[in-house]
């Protein structure tokens, strides 16, 4: 029984360590596929500009500058040299080196005569990774165990790899990838020999070697002695080298920081980075150098001429700004500058630019125009209004309060004129301008009543980004394609949403480029190429902006205050647009034009209308001027300011009769009231009709008993009601003399004669164009109707309440 019971006790000693060690054998089989030395070690983000210059590191988490670096980056001259001065056996051991350790314990503590390592590099990674204490026997035991499981689980590439970037290399750098951009502001690969084998020796003894404080100790003279004999031991392997030898007695120079440029466009990336690429990207490891879009030159273009800039305007309270510039046939952003100066506490300098949302100002305008020259409402010669008017919930003013009367469309645009800029997102629908932001996917809107039509003039907030790319659209043929920061990031077709046709999107830049220069300089004639911009100012003077499309860039320039405070310097066109046109020119100075003369799009035709008025011309249109059509959309009603009327040469006025011998015809020019007024205002002289003989002067299409009758002309333009506003309740004070009563008033054709007044069916009364007539109501719902007399008409819908007592 007892010799039975051995047998057992013996199997069942022998099944368990069996079990050991199969268990023992699938975890270094899943760790030789699985394991990652590096898991969980944090690597500082870095970015390089589009020419794999390094301008900007974090700290990781840590607080160490760790750059993730590839083995295959690593020149192969700095990774012998590693080899050289560490572990020359490095291929040929299984992570201990047992004769170089026998040396060293007899050296150490049997002699006792000098303290010898005999780390290898396989020892010296478990010791960097696992941050172990090897100042005794049981922690270099506890080493040499764990540098055998290194090698079981990874390759020899790959022990190298995370060695050369976890060595120490001074303070808080890590990896020679790093401490060649700190001290060299080199890639590793740029390394001359002098400066890798300075980095190789480093590590050894990191305190006495590395030269962090050179300008209060200069070169540590450890490290030139430990470089000299490196480099002997080099020159053994490599005699060609020997020509050297002057440069190893010489110091190295040394830079000693890290770049610290677009710290804004860093920041962007530092936090979007994962969301731009769907990921860290492979072998990222949440860290590394990534490569950008910047193009430094032209980052160090924009923040020079702001820096400039402000110098010459500080006086006026102008300290802070920011830019964006991107190449709109790739949207990749070049260039981004968030504040003037990212240190300045001040000025909110941290405070990104770019990326925050401000009011746009006036620099929404364009898409208005392009939208209604889409749904047919204008062409870039069509007479708009800027005439003083109310809309039902809004009452827009010019800027400095000054009207000018009829203005083409195109100069409305260029010159900013507020009122035919509501007008027409008053005229546009489905879409109309706030559908047009959200089908762009503007963040941060509110309920489209929130706005009304105050959004063309800037009172929904945009990021400079978001501007920028609206604008791309322009030159992209109406289609909208998002900015991106990292090269081969591009919207996928998917994603791209079409805004604008092609044909109102280059109407609307060819508008743009009519717009001049602040510094008056024509294309042509001091530039080589067209300038397509709008500039903006914001409610309260808060926000300055210039944005610009020229060759193959859109700028977009903001000037003003983080804090929102005004200044009555900021408005675009003084302040933000000669800042944009410096720019500019220092841009195609320094990088010539690459795109050739922007062609127009098929499905466009130039027509020839009415230079005065814009409509197509009649028959007496005494001149004419080209301008682009839609065909099939643009609008073809003619010309109505141009009239050929028939004058009595006996008396002067004008008559019905077209034949006779005193009968005499003339062309002459009718506009309507409010226009005429603006006109007298600002001095200037019409070629208008003569008047009727006072017995003369009749209703359309009736008699005021005395003289004859005239039917109703339909050309000429129809009333315009100013007051009331349509589509609106009116609420009355029934004792209130002063508060019981509606003013009318309208503007109408020049030879419109009397204005008449009804509601519903009820007759009011008649008066002059612009002259107001009172109206006590009645509570409840009231079709207002103005008839000229040559029976023209207009009319709005409004109820009126009476306030409870």
């Amino acid at each position: 029984m007892v010799q039975k019971g051995k047998k057992v006790f013996r199997f069942r000693l022998l099944a368990a360590a069996a079990v050991l060690v199969l268990a023992l054998a699938v975890f270094l089989a899943w760790s030789a596929v699985f394991f990652d030395v590096l898991a969980g070690v944090p690597f500082s983000r870095a970015y390089a500009d589009r020419e794999g210059r390094l301008f900007h590191i974090f700290l990781t988490a840590d607080q160490k500058y760790r750059l993730w670096t590839p083995l295959a980056d690593f020149p192969p001259a700095l990774v012998e040299a590693v080899l050289l001065q560490e572990d020359r056996y490095f291929y040929g051991h299984w992570g201990i080196n047992p004769a170089a350790m026998l040396r060293a314990g007899w050296e150490t503590y049997v002699k006792k005569s000098r303290r010898m390592g005999a780390s290898t590099i396989t020892m010296q990674l478990a010791r960097l990774r696992y941050g172990l204490s090897t100042g005794n026997i049981p922690g270099k035991i506890g080493q040499v165990f764990r540098a055998f499981f290194l090698e079981i689980c990874l390759s020899k590439q790959e022990i190298l790899e995370a060695y050369l970037n976890l060595a120490p290399l001074g303070g808080n750098i890590e990896g020679f990838g790093t401490a060649s951009w700190y001290y060299f502001n080199k890639a590793p690969g740029e390394l001359t020999l002098g400066e890798l084998l300075m980095l190789v020796v480093i590590p050894q003894n990191p305190v006495l070697r590395a030269p962090l404080r050179v300008q209060e100790r200069g070169i540590p003279p450890k490290l030139m002695e430990a470089r000299f004999t490196l480099y002997e031991s080099w020159t053994t392997v490599h005699p060609e080298d020997l020509s050297f030898r002057a440069e190893m007695e010489m110091p190295p120079y040394l830079v000693n920081r890290f770049p610290r440029e677009a710290p804004h466009f860093a920041e962007y990336l530092h936090y979007r980075e994962d969301t731009e690429r769907g990921g860290t990207g492979p072998g990222n490891r949440a860290g590394g150098l990534t490569v950008t879009t910047l193009d430094r030159n032209l980052q160090n273009i924009l923040e020079r001429e702001l820096e400039a800039c402000l110098v010459r305007n500080r006086s006026w309270g102008i300290d802070n700004g920011s830019m964006l510039l991107l190449d709109w046939t790739s949207m990749e952003v070049l260039a981004a500058v968030g504040s003037a100066n990212y240190a300045d506490d001040g000025i909110q300098g941290q405070v990104n630019g770019f990326a925050s949302k401000r009011s746009p100002g006036s620099t929404l305008k364009p898409f208005v125009y392009a939208m209604a020259m889409e749904q047919g409402l204008i062409h870039p010669e069509t007479m708009l209004k800027d005439s003083p008017r109310g809309f039902s919930e809004y009452t827009p003013d010019n800027y400095q309060g000054a009207f000018k009367g009829p203005v083409k469309a195109w100069f409305a645009l260029v010159d900013s004129r507020n009122i035919p800029a509501v007008q027409l997102a008053a005229d546009i629908h489905n879409p109309d301008l706030y559908d047009f932001l959200a089908k762009a996917g503007v963040r941060g809107l509110k309920e489209k009543a929130h706005y009304g039509l105050s959004v063309v003039l800037g009172t929904a907030d945009l990021t400079m980004l978001e501007l920028t790319g609206l604008y791309a659209a322009l030159p992209n043929g109406g289609i909208l394609k998002s900015p991106h920061f990292l090269p081969d990031t591009a919207a996928p077709e998917s994603g791209i949403v079409r805004l604008l046709s092609p044909q109102a999107a280059a109407v609307t830049l060819n508008m743009l480029e009519r717009n001049p220069a602040p510094d008056d300089t024509p294309y042509g004639t001091g530039r080589s190429m067209p300038v397509a911009y709008k500039t903006g100012t914001s409610i309260g003077f808060k926000d300055a902006w210039s944005i610009a499309v020229f060759d193959r860039y859109v700028l977009a320039v903001w000037l003003g205050n983080f804090s929102g405070e005004g200044n009555s310097a900021f408005v675009g066109r003084l302040s933000a647009a000669p800042l944009q046109f410096r720019i500019i020119d220092a841009i195609v100075s320094d990088v010539p034009a690459s795109l050739p003369p922007r062609a127009m799009p098929e499905g466009l035709a130039l027509v020839s209308v009415c230079a005065v008025s814009g409509a197509l011309p009649n028959d007496d249109c005494p001149q004419l001027v080209d301008t682009w059509f839609i065909p099939g959309v643009s609008p073809i009603n003619h010309c109505r300011i141009h009239r050929r009327v028939y004058i009595d040469t006996r008396t002067g006025y004008r008559s019905d009769e077209t034949e006779g011998p005193h009968i005499t015809s003339e062309v002459r020019e009718f506009w309507p009231t409010d226009l005429l007024e603006i006109f007298a205002e600002a001095g200037l002289p019409r070629f208008l009709p003569p008047p009727y003989p006072p017995q003369d002067a009749a209703p359309a299409g009736g008699s005021d008993g005395g003289g004859r009758g005239r039917s109703a002309e339909a050309v000429g333009f129809p009333p315009s009601i100013i007051s009331p506003l349509g589509n609106t309740t009116y609420i009355l004070r029934p004792q209130d003399g002063r508060r019981n009563r509606i003013v009318l008033l309208a503007e109408s054709d020049q030879d419109a004669g009397d204005i008449f007044w009804f509601a519903n069916t009820l007759f009011l009364g008649r008066a002059q164009p612009y002259e107001r007539f009172l109206w006590q109501p009645e509570p409840g719902l009231w079709d207002i109707t103005a008839v000229d007399s040559r029976g023209r008409s207009a009319g709005l819908r409004l109820t009126v309440e009476m306030e409870p007592r």
